[in-house]
């Protein structure tokens, strides 16, 4: 997602003379052609992300439009009181980009992964939040928050479990996309945890369980105008929610009180132990059960009647 992410910034960049582009000392192999265009307008903040807040804070109050990049970690969680303070209460336009959201950076064991960081922003007033379940979604997503007056994050993953599959349909304004149409069962993926669950529909059969497959990728949820989607979980009365996340905070604990009230609700959401054991991405997932196997089995056992 982190190329499809400059691409589509380069353009908001070309297209906005006010806004411009921070980065915490991180991006390389993927920002340089940013940096060579924008020039004054290609700052970096270096491995000081509260500071960097502070900047970005007032360049906004200045008149300027800032995007502000690191990993998701480094991005939310090393300077959460800047975000509050600063922007969010000031309501500020200032565009928080964390990449590597889930366990995308497997290896690199729980300091460099980021499975609180939706629900830490979350409760945060005024902030909007955006998580693309696909590459080419994440254009749309940088679209939408360019249209924002106020702060907003986005993040960015590599799924353990990637599955390409053209959406039925898709909402432009809250970027829920239907993948697959079922009559037992309402699953949701949240972000790229979606590949999970189209994974499932292409080698484990997922379609056997009534699937009605859904991917969400933006909050605060606007459901009334995801109308496929309420009707879906109305007719099926059964809701399994994926979210690389943990429970606390996660968007799937969000979901559970926003739709309609259904006979059967599941989630499933990741989860750390001390004695865990550090690999890929599709390594932490299988770990912490976030499988396309899980994913089918729950499905089966929510659509029986």
């Amino acid at each position: 997602m982190r190329i499809d992410f400059t691409q589509a910034v380069h353009q908001a960049l070309a297209e906005d003379p006010a806004s411009l582009f921070i980065t915490g000392d991180l991006g390389y192999n993927a920002l340089e052609n940013l940096a060579a265009t924008y020039g004054t307008r290609f700052l970096n903040a270096g491995v000081a992300e509260q500071n960097m807040i502070g900047v970005a804070a007032g360049i906004a109050l200045a008149g300027h439009r800032p995007w502000v990049y690191s990993i998701a970690p480094f991005a939310v969680f090393r300077c959460l009181e800047q975000i509050r303070n600063d922007v969010c209460l000031h309501q500020l336009p200032v565009r928080l980009v964390g990449n590597g959201g889930g366990y995308t950076y497997g290896i690199m064991g729980s300091t460099h992964h980021a499975l609180e960081d939706l629900g830490v922003l979350k409760g945060l007033p005024n902030m909007e939040l955006f998580f693309p379940g696909t590459n080419d979604q994440v254009a749309a997503a940088v679209r939408l928050m360019r249209e924002l007056a106020g702060p907003s994050y986005l993040r960015l993953a590599i799924s353990g479990f990637a599955a390409s599959n053209a959406p039925l349909s898709e909402n432009p304004r809250t970027l829920t996309r239907h993948y697959a149409r079922g009559t037992q069962v309402t699953v949701i993926g949240v972000g790229h945890a979606v590949q999970i669950a189209l994974t499932a529909l292409n080698l484990h059969g997922l379609a056997e369980a009534g699937a009605d497959v859904f991917g969400v990728a933006r909050f605060p949820f606007d459901l009334e105008s995801d109308q496929a989607l309420l009707e879906s979980v109305r007719r099926t009365r059964s809701v399994l929610v994926l979210d690389e996340h943990y429970l606390a905070g996660s968007i799937a604990e969000s979901l559970k009180h926003a739709l309609p009230t259904v006979d059967r609700f599941e989630s499933i959401t990741a989860s750390y132990q001390p004695t865990q054991r550090f690999g890929t991405p599709a390594f932490m997932l299988r770990q912490a059960g976030l499988t396309p196997e899980a994913v089918k089995a729950a499905a089966l056992r929510l659509g029986a009647r």
